[in-house]
């Protein structure tokens, strides 16, 4: 009797033991907790905030989303132990084409950004890794930010709401290029996900975009940059293929079809010199800004004037010293002042942010 007593004594201390080991392991892939949000100060940006206001930390995560895959990711973010008592914005950096994002927290915008009082969070989709040995792939199959990965996208947005050193109704998502798909596909099929804005920089609003399809409008049958995409999307524009599996394909990938759908703030970034669409340079004028090829920037108008048609609350292009007023709708003959430049040349993105979390 007393052996068998000691064998059940020994098994429970063992599972309790157990249990607490993968408690610790679950926690370790979770962001360090701090005060409840509740009893913190909420923080804003200053408008213009100093270089280094706040010192700050990196960390990893892990969370599972709806396809019970896990994403990883990085956040960067003003250190807790030395501000315990505040809480701050959060964004979410989604990266262009179909890149991963999760070491975007090592580079200078999310530095300049959580410097500046902000909790920037970013992550690898669904089967994305990068080539450096210190990235980690995400579980899951690669969606070129279908549903799947809009999915992933809000269960990301509300993770971010609920950590104690986040202000939860200040929530954002900035995208670069075909990020925009994911944003605007997550929010529009979520609408109870708490995203308080998003900054667009320069992301194509459908198919023809998305696939270059602009390029064939210089007349040059050797200039077959869609076939490039091709190779990466296993798709073509609808224009180009109006098969019923492609037509399906791009039903959950154009973010024109979705942006009308958002409630928030949105924020367009748009340089004169496009990173993809033509004319890249003022070389190029000649062959895409003559009649019937027009085309600089057209797809600006057209991603803007889908959010206004919508009903999005609040829809502008560039920063204020710009002077493109809200809500207003663009075409040939009326388009918006453009960042000089290319988009890259400035941190556009980073200023973009810190207006969009101040603005009420």
């Amino acid at each position: 009797m007393r052996i068998k007593l000691l064998i059940l004594i020994v098994s429970l201390l063992t599972f309790t033991l157990a249990c607490n080991f993968l408690t610790s392991q679950d926690r370790a892939s979770e962001p360090t907790p701090v005060a409840s949000s509740a009893d913190c100060s909420p923080t804003i940006p200053d408008e213009k905030p100093k270089k280094g206001q706040y010192e700050t930390i990196v960390e990893e995560f892990d969370i599972a989303v709806p396809s019970r895959n896990r994403i990883y990711g990085m956040i960067r973010r003003p250190d807790s132990e030395k501000y315990p008592d505040l809480c701050f914005p959060g964004v979410i950096l989604v990266p262009g084409g179909i890149n991963p994002g999760r070491l975007l927290a090592l580079g200078r915008d999310a530095r300049s950004l959580a410097e500046a009082g902000m909790v920037v969070v970013t992550f690898n989709a669904e089967g994305r890794v990068d080539s450096s040995p210190d990235d980690i792939q995400s579980e899951g199959a690669e969606d070129y930010n279908g549903h799947r990965h809009q999915d992933g996208l809000c269960a990301l947005v509300k993770h971010t709401a609920a950590l104690p050193y986040v202000i939860a109704e200040n929530v954002g998502i900035s995208t670069q290029s075909y990020g925009i798909t994911m944003a605007a596909g997550c929010v529009a099929r979520h609408p109870g996900v708490p995203v308080k804005y998003i900054v667009d920089g320069e992301g194509p609003p459908n198919s023809y975009v998305t696939t270059h399809e602009a390029r064939t409008l210089d007349g040059d049958p050797t200039n077959d940059k869609h076939e490039v995409v091709y190779g990466i999307l296993g798709h073509y524009s609808r224009e180009r293929d109006p098969s019923a599996a492609n037509q399906a394909f791009w039903d959950e990938r154009e973010a024109e079809s979705f942006i009308g759908d958002f409630r928030g703030y949105y924020l367009r970034l748009q340089a004169e010199w496009d990173h993809a669409q033509p004319p890249e340079k003022p070389a190029e004028v000649a062959i895409f800004h003559q009649p019937p090829t027009w085309w600089q920037n057209k797809h600006t108008g057209i991603i803007v004037n889908a959010a206004v048609d919508g009903g999005v609350p609040w829809v502008r292009v560039n920063l204020p010293q710009h002077g493109n007023p809200v809500n207003a709708r663009y075409d040939v003959d009326q388009m918006p002042v453009f960042l000089p430049g290319y988009l890259a040349d400035k941190p556009w993105a980073v200023l973009g942010i810190l207006e969009m979390a101040r603005i009420e």
